[in-house]
């Protein structure tokens, strides 16, 4: 139901979908896959949501980690991918008013995961750093709040932000506070956050599915096997009553 209501609002925007199923409906049932997974096997501390019933237009909210200066924080962020994701990268920007020395003022994230595949010679990475179309949600947000915890100070995108952190780090984390603070009061009620690391319900689903996925596939079919059970006693009846046949003529032979 809600994937059809989905792809319905999808078909409304490009009339082409209504003559023939192009690439842009794969990427679109592609996507909404990639909803599911993420739903079904969620991230600790982050949750996700799709926007206008917009496939190409997530909002993930993140909890900062802990034991960093973002701790007790929940930060929204757009998600927007391209449609002929994953071969392009998405792009990542923040909502939430946020301060980093990998984040552009706009809120624009700026790694090295995200930037257009192949190689930059300017920029100095190399090709396996940059965007992989192996790469998944999971593997942005992971490195997201990874950049949370350790930034990049070598090559910032906000400079004043990255002169702080090194310099006044007291500052810098007075001036988080003061963030967090904000983004909290933005945070939508209905949204849940989950934990599956500390959560005992999500850890007892995580380890249902992982007994499903172990257990032993059964490749035989009993419906099968009765059939050719059932067939293999004709044949052995046919075959006895054949014997029987043959002792009979034998008997009459001798008598003659």
């Amino acid at each position: 139901m809600i994937a059809s209501k989905l792809l319905n609002n999808q078909f409304k925007s490009n009339t082409s979908f209504k003559f023939k199923l192009d690439i842009h409906v794969l990427n679109i049932l592609i996507q909404f896959n990639h909803f599911l997974e993420i739903q079904s096997e969620p991230i600790e501390g982050v949750a996700f949501e799709i926007v206008d019933e917009n496939l190409f237009e997530w909002r993930a909210y993140v909890e900062g980690p802990p034991e960093t200066d973002y701790e007790g924080g929940v930060f929204q962020i757009q998600m927007k991918f391209p449609n002929d994701y994953p071969m392009s990268p998405p792009t990542l920007t923040f909502l939430s008013e946020f301060w980093h020395p990998n984040v552009y003022m706009d809120g624009k994230v700026c790694i090295s995961i995200l930037h257009p595949p192949g190689e930059d010679e300017t920029s100095g990475e190399l090709p396996e750093e940059r965007w992989l179309p192996t790469q998944t949600v999971s593997t942005i947000i992971l490195s997201v709040i990874s950049l949370l915890s350790a930034p990049n100070t070598s090559s910032p995108a906000n400079v004043d932000a990255s002169v702080e952190w090194r310099n006044d780090r007291e500052a810098y984390k007075k001036r988080i506070k003061t963030l967090i603070t904000k983004a909290n009061q933005k945070v939508p009620s209905h949204i849940k956050i989950p934990h599956p690391d500390s959560d005992p319900q999500e850890r007892a689903k995580q380890v249902e599915k992982m007994h499903l996925l172990n257990k032993p596939m059964d490749f035989f079919d009993d419906d099968y096997d009765d059939y050719n059970n059932d067939d293999d006693d004709e044949d052995n009846e046919d075959y006895y009553d054949d014997d029987d046949e043959e002792d009979d003529e034998g008997v009459d032979e001798d008598d003659d």
